[in-house]
């Protein structure tokens, strides 16, 4: 029989109770499953299964809190990891185990690239860390919780038009010679005391859409909209 290699024999040795446990997980990832050195969860439940030597019988989800005004738009979720040790006999009580993870996501904790989506993010979130639980990983945040830009922005402007949109818009109605105000009006965008800040986010989008629609044909646009103002803004 031929010998093992030191790298098998270490490899066959390393369990989540050696000290080296967490280089050897974060080991098994590739280059594009890392951001920053954070493992991406995507990455982590790649090598899941194989780091511990387990059958996953049952990963999912629960929205135990939806945003709404009221909240802040808050989303809260927990992930839950049902997994087989194939390295423990069926019969004994510790074969399966579950592991939980729960992560809440609001605009104060979120990029903001990514704001306007707290369910998607809280459930990647909750499910990063219940696998980081389940691997044991020791300082290790996954990469969809570290923060990278928080938008400068409070709990009764998080529903509004964003200085992104507002940016985009300006350039596209200068392109297209529109003015801003006439147009929202025109589509029966409703803007408060002509204040386009307090527009909300949704109606911001259907803002850009109509003016990338100009865009493509510029012959359709009306001419009661025609000649940018650029004191909308």
């Amino acid at each position: 029989m031929a010998k093992k290699t030191k790298e098998e024999q270490t490899e066959e040795k390393m369990t989540m109770h050696n000290p080296g446990w967490t280089d050897y997980v974060l080991g098994l990832l590739e280059e594009d499953e890392r951001i920053m050195g954070n493992p991406t969860t995507d990455g982590l439940r790649r090598i899941f299964e194989s780091a511990l030597n387990c059958l996953l019988v049952e990963s999912r989800s629960e929205v135990v809190q939806s945003p709404n005004p009221s909240n802040e738009k808050r989303a809260t979720v927990v992930h839950s990891l049902t997994y087989v040790l194939k390295d423990v006999p069926p019969d004994s009580p510790f074969n399966t185990v579950t592991v939980n993870g729960a992560a809440d996501v609001y605009w104060g904790n979120c990029d903001k690239i990514f704001r306007n989506h707290p369910v998607a993010v809280a459930e990647t979130r909750a499910e990063g860390r219940a696998l980081r639980r389940a691997l044991r990983l020791k300082k290790v945040l996954a990469a969809e919780e570290v923060v990278d830009e928080v938008e400068d922005i409070d709990g009764d402007t998080v529903s509004n038009i964003t200085n992104n949109q507002i940016n985009f818009i300006d350039v596209l109605a200068k392109r297209l010679d529109v003015n801003v105000l006439e147009l929202a009006k025109y589509i029966s965008i409703e803007v408060e005391q002509d204040n386009i800040h307090k527009m909300q986010h949704e109606d911001a989008v259907n803002l850009v859409k109509q003016l990338s629609a100009y865009q493509l044909d510029m012959s359709t646009i009306p001419d009661e909209i025609k000649t940018y103002n650029n004191k909308w803004r």
